[in-house]
C-alpha cells in the first residue's frame, strides 16, 4: 500500500490577474521528507508555495493534504490540517517579545500532537532563550529567522514550508539554520524549502525539484542533480 503524501499538488495552474504563472505543477512531499524547490528568480517557486497554502486560488488542479482535497480551502484550514509556513523575511511580530511570539502560536497539531513546546524550541535554538524578553524588532536577522521557524513549529505541524530560508543571513547563521532543518528530519516533520544556496540544499534534501517558467522541469536526488551538469547550467546557473 502506497503511503499517503503529507501534501500533494496535481496539475496546478495559477494566475495573477491575467498572467498565467503556474502551468500544471505536480509536486509531492512525503512524511518526514525534505524536498528542495529550486529555480531562478521569477520562475514560480513562491507562487507554488502560495497555491499549496491557499494564499492564492488555483484555477485548475488539485491540492491534497494527507489525502484530503484542500483545493481552494482558506489558509487557516490548511494550517489546521498540519501545514506551517515561514514566509520570506520570517513575518514575526515586531512588537511582541520572543516568548510572546512563541506562545501565541502554540497549539496541538493534527490528532492532538504536542511534540513541540516552548521548552523544546528553546533547546533547538539556545540563542532564543537568551533573548526571550527581547522585542521582535530588536532581534538580528538570524534571530528573527530562528524565531519564525520556532513559532511555526509551535503549531506542531506535519509539514514546514520555508520560503528563502537563509536569504540575507550571515554564513554562520545559515549553517545553523541548515543544521536545524537536518534535525527536523529525525522528528518526523516534513520540510519543503526554497533557497538560493544550491550546495546547501543538496546536502539536506531527499529530493530536488526544479521549476522553470511555471513548470517542473527536473526532479531527482541531490546526487543525480549534482551529476547532471546540463540541468544545473540550464536552470540554476546565474
Amino acid at each position: 500500500m502506497t503511503a499517503i503524501a503529507t501534501i500533494e499538488a496535481k496539475g496546478i495552474h495559477a494566475y495573477y490577474d491575467t498572467s498565467h504563472v503556474l502551468h500544471g505543477i505536480d509536486l509531492t512531499v512525503g512524511r518526514g521528507e525534505i524536498v528542495s524547490l529550486m529555480g531562478r528568480n521569477g520562475m514560480g517557486k513562491t507562487t507554488t508555495l502560495r497555491a499549496l497554502l491557499g494564499l492564492i486560488q488555483p484555477r485548475q488542479g488539485t491540492v491534497l493534504v494527507h489525502g484530503r482535497d484542500m483545493t481552494g480551502a482558506p489558509t487557516h484550514r490548511v494550517a489546521l490540517a498540519g501545514i506551517a509556513m515561514v514566509p520570506e523575511g520570517g513575518g514575526i511580530f515586531p512588537k511582541l517579545t520572543v516568548y510572546e511570539n512563541l506562545v501565541m502560536a502554540a497549539r496541538p497539531g493534527r490528532e492532538g500532537k504536542t511534540s513541540w513546546t516552548c521548552e523544546h524550541i528553546l533547546e533547538l535554538f539556545p540563542r532564543l532563550s537568551e533573548r526571550l524578553r527581547s522585542m521582535g524588532a530588536n532581534l538580528s536577522g538570524g534571530e528573527r529567522q530562528m524565531l519564525a521557524i520556532g513559532r511555526a513549529l509551535m503549531t506542531n505541524p506535519d509539514l514546514l514550508v520555508l520560503d528563502e530560508a537563509t536569504e540575507g543571513l550571515a554564513p554562520l547563521i545559515r549553517q545553523e539554520i541548515w543544521a536545524i532543518i537536518r534535525r527536523l528530519r529525525s522528528s518526523g516533520v516534513a520540510v519543503l524549502v526554497v533557497d538560493k544556496d544550491i550546495e546547501a540544499l543538496a546536502t539536506i534534501a531527499d529530493r530536488c525539484v526544479i521549476i522553470a517558467k511555471g513548470r517542473i522541469v527536473y526532479e531527482g536526488t541531490p546526487a543525480a542533480l549534482a551529476a547532471d551538469r546540463e540541468v544545473l547550467m540550464r536552470h540554476l546557473s546565474v
